[in-house]
């Protein structure tokens, strides 16, 4: 075994550890196929309180199945336990940013200090009841400090001054397209490796809920060179190391940086492709304080999309079609509301790998018996 690979979903990781050449153990809460066929061994760890992990399982898991010492590159799920992932540190050494980093950049009046800082724009921010000038007139969401995947955010009522509840923030809403970067530092020098563009798959419940991503896309003209100059500003200044991620917000008035991700991420899933050589051998790299000089583009534009249970689901034996990733086993349960599985698709340019991903969706809500006629994500 050469690595351990822990997120909620591994998948991406053990996809581009295979590439890579590695045999990696991975640890999520889905198992599901295809991360056991690019995998090792692949391991369900119990949830808790939705899709969390249960820490003192994950613990288990690692120690029973992994050597000390066995290194371990984690994906997303953990940004909001620090402390779980410096359990997780005390025995396997982790490849990528420390805990202490992570909860300094999951740390809301702290980014929003360092954005200050360094020139960056950022929304306004408290963890405290907001005045009645906090934000003015714009909308306000809460947000999990920590949070991932959208589903935890929720727009806060006009005047509402309460605080936010335990291990929340309140955050001003910027409105406009949602863009993310995804970099490869190496603690005092940082590439851009590709822009994507990303968009959400909301319900009544979860209205910022993440849906897919698309790239490599190009930047906004007017913006592009200070958001990339933002953002690897931010990664030097944290001495971050490895694939990391920063999402922004664009409209007609400038751009906003809204979140830092010291971790691999969903895009895995549309630069993880030729002509770049794995992703995960450059994070590795990484980390060790190897950098290229750049990385090429992929010559198409990809795309993956999420596609969530509309109603309590039994996944039926049929077969899904290969541009489907996450592939839950035949008979597994999952209710409505929660992940089913990923579709791909790609194309010449991002408005035609939009149109294929959404044919490819709507076939597959026909397969599931969801309905067909669902509007296209924002």
């Amino acid at each position: 075994m050469d690595l351990a690979l822990i997120a909620l979903s591994a998948r991406p990781l053990a996809a581009s550890a295979a590439r890579a050449g590695f045999a990696a153990l991975a640890l999520d809460l889905f198992a599901d196929l295809d991360t056991c066929a690019h995998a090792a061994r692949c391991v369900r760890v119990h949830k808790r309180n939705g899709y969390a992990f249960d820490g003192d399982d994950l613990i288990q898991a690692l120690t029973s199945l992994a050597p000390a010492g066995l290194p371990v590159v984690l994906g997303g799920g953990l940004e909001d336990e620090p402390d779980l992932m410096a359990r997780i540190a005390a025995r396997n050494p982790i490849l990528g940013n420390s805990p202490e980093t992570v909860r300094v950049l999951k740390d809301p009046l702290a980014l929003a200090g360092l954005c200050a800082h360094l020139g960056i724009p950022f929304p306004d921010v408290t963890i405290e009841a907001p005045a009645p000038d906090t934000f003015g007139a714009a909308g306000v969401i809460a947000k999990k400090i920590g949070g991932a995947g959208g589903g935890h955010i929720r727009r806060r009522a006009a005047g509402d001054l309460s605080a936010p509840e335990a291990g929340y923030y309140l955050q001003r809403e910027v409105k406009g397209e949602a863009y993310s970067l995804l970099l490869l530092a190496a603690g005092r020098r940082a590439i851009v490796v590709g822009a994507s563009h990303q968009w959400r798959d909301g319900d009544p419940d979860h209205p910022f809920r993440y849906g897919g991503v698309a790239g490599p896309v190009a930047l906004p003209e007017a913006q592009g060179e200070a958001m990339r100059d933002g953002a690897i500003r931010i990664a030097l200044a944290c001495g971050l190391v490895g694939l990391v991620s920063m999402d922004f917000v664009v409209s007609d008035d400038g751009w906003f940086l809204v979140e830092v991700n010291p971790r691999l991420g969903a895009t895995l899933d549309i630069f993880d492709v030729d002509p770049l050589p794995p992703l995960l051998g450059l994070h590795l790299a990484a980390c060790g304080g190897r950098l290229p000089a750049s990385v090429p583009s992929p010559t198409e534009v990809h795309a993956a999309q999420v596609l969530y249970a509309e109603d309590d689901l039994l996944v039926p034996a049929d077969a899904l079609p290969a541009h489907v990733a996450d592939r839950p086993a035949a008979g597994a349960a999952i209710p409505r509301g929660a992940p089913v599985c990923t579709v791909r698709a790609s194309g010449p340019s991002l408005e035609s790998a939009r149109a294929r991903l959404e044919t490819l969706t709507r076939e597959l809500r026909g397969q599931f018996g969801f309905a067909t006629t669902a509007e296209p994500a924002a």
